[in-house]
This record gives structure tokens, sequence and C-alpha cells, in this order.
């Protein structure tokens, strides 16, 4: 089963390391690692976006597969503020933890990875990119937005009535590249319509394009000077993160008697890494900003020793 998992992982994560090495020797500019984002948020992810998602199979269990991952993202931000709030932390901090222990980096990593441990598995395909879209992405700008706002010493800005916020976060939701490829692909899928040879061998080609960006990407952004001082809570935030809730997840599948390829990936995507936009809008909102930005990189690092074991563990207990 290792051997498997082992040496994708070596592969994937030795991009993180040339990307890495590439930001400590001063090869890649600094802008590198955000410029490359934006080309896998506005280009590559999307194009994969509408062509998984054209192709689509759905799943009876992807429903109890998405609330699988919405129960364990919430249950684990609730008890990082409680436990990070008896170890006396501000609650700034206990903001940035409870973000960043949440939610997860299901696009740039656990896309590309669920669609290397599953090779040719539209289920699994599909079951990945809706778990980040409905999951992480809608969660994180609504739910995470507000619990930002709320855990802040202070608020930013003017708040303004609840419905023009509501309205004014939906359209920028709508907006959105990997939305409104999640929009496109579903609808195509729906209504029965196949690509074009033409359209879908040029968007698999860049889609395709996607793995290897993404790594590289992570490792031209890991920022190892963002660790200092920040020990106890990283060492929580990472247990929970990596621990704690794909655990839930695969206990609330099995409570529902949900198993199989579907089940498995509601379970790795759980398992990620801390998502980097967490930190940064937890950052943004006013809370810790060195924790903030170190939970993506000690999670992301640490997430090379614990994927495997997560594959391995849910395949044993058979999910």
């Amino acid at each position: 089963m290792a051997g498997d998992v082992l040496p994708l992982l070596l592969s994937l994560f030795g991009l993180v390391a040339v990307g890495q090495i590439l930001r400590l020797t001063g090869a890649a500019p600094p802008s590198a690692s955000e410029a490359l984002g934006r080309v896998l948020v506005l280009v590559t992810l999307p194009a994969w976006i509408v062509v998984i998602l054209a192709e689509a199979r759905f799943d009876a269990a992807l429903l109890p597969a998405l609330a699988a991952c919405a129960v364990a993202l919430v249950a684990v931000m609730g008890s990082t503020v409680l436990l990070m709030r008896r170890a006396g932390a501000s609650r700034p901090a206990q903001g940035a933890a409870g973000m960043t222990a949440a939610f997860s980096n299901t696009a740039f990593l656990g896309l590309p990875f669920v669609i290397a441990i599953f090779p040719g598995s539209a289920g699994a395909a599909t079951a990945a990119v809706l778990i980040d879209s409905a999951i992480t992405t809608l969660l994180l700008l609504t739910l995470g937005v507000s619990f930002s706002s709320a855990m802040a010493a202070e608020q930013v800005g003017p708040r303004g009535p609840l419905g023009r916020r509501l309205l004014r976060g939906s359209l920028e939701l709508a907006r959105r590249p990997l939305v409104i490829a999640v929009i496109v692909g579903l609808g195509l899928a729906v209504g029965g319509i196949r690509l074009p040879q033409a359209l879908a061998g040029p968007l698999t080609q860049i889609g395709e394009s996607t793995p290897t960006l993404a790594f590289l990407t992570i490792g031209l952004g890991l920022d190892l000077g963002a660790l200092r001082g920040q020990a106890r809570p990283l060492a929580l935030i990472s247990a929970l993160k990596l621990g704690a809730t794909p655990t839930l997840a695969a206990l609330v599948l099995l409570a529902l008697d949900v198993r199989g390829e579907v089940a498995q990936v509601a379970v790795l995507q759980s398992a990620m890494p801390t998502a980097v936009v967490a930190g940064i809008i937890a950052g943004e909102a006013g809370c810790d900003r060195g924790l903030s930005s170190a939970a993506p990189v000690v999670t992301t690092l640490l997430a090379m020793a614990t994927l495997p074991l997560v594959v391995m563990a849910a395949r044993a207990i058979g999910l």
C-alpha cells in the first residue's frame, strides 16, 4: 500500500523542494510565487475544473462526503478556539488558529493530489472539485470571513447592513474564475453536453499543467522564517488540522456507512494542510498575522509525512 503512495509523494513534494531551492538561492524573483498563483487561479485550475466536471460522475456518496467535510471543518474550528482560549492565547491568536486549523488546501494541493492518487477516476475527481467549491471556497468566503472579523482585535472598516454585505459577497464570489468554472462544468454535465475536441484538447493540456505549477508555487511561497516563536500554537494547529480533521470526517462517513473512492477523497481533502488564503484572510481581518502566515508553512511540510499515513489508514479501516 505504501509502495503506491510514497513514490508519488516523493515526486510531488520534490517539486516543492525545487520551488524552495529557487526561492532560497534567488534564482526565482520574490514575486514568482504570487505570479504562478495567479496563473493557477485564473487559467490552469479553471480549465481543469471545466474538463473534470464536463465528464463528471455523480456518486450517491457525494452528499454524505460534503457533509462529513463540513462537520469536520466546523468542529475543528470551534475546538481550536476553545483549546487556544484555555491555553491563555489572545482573541486574535484564537482567530488565526481557528482559521488555519479548519480550512484545507483543497485546490492547489488537494485536487492535484487526488487526481494523482486516483488516476482516471471521474468520481474521485468530481468529489475533489465539489469539496473544494462547496466546502472550502464557499465556507471560507462566508463563515471564514465572518469568523475572522469577529475574532480580530478591531473591526477593519465599516461593516454596513447585513443584506448589502451578503449581496456584495455573493457578487464577488460569482465573479471568481474557479466558481465560474464550476458553474460551466456542472452546466455541461447536467445538460449532457460534450465539449468539442477542439476545445477539450487545449483545456485538458492547460489543466494538466496544474500539479506541476501548484507544487512549485507551494515551494516558492514557503517562508521558513515565519516559524520563529510559534512552536506551541503551531503544534496544536498541526495536530488538529492534519490529524483530527480527517479523523472526524472518517468517523462521520463510517457512521453513515459511506465507503468507496468518494469517501476516501473526502478524508484526503480534509487531511490537506492549511489553505494559504485562510491565513491571508485571518491576517487581513486583524487576527494574529505571525500565526496566520506560519501555519500554512508548518502544516504543508508535515503533510509530506501525514498524507501517506491518511491514505493507508482510510484503506485499512475499509473506507
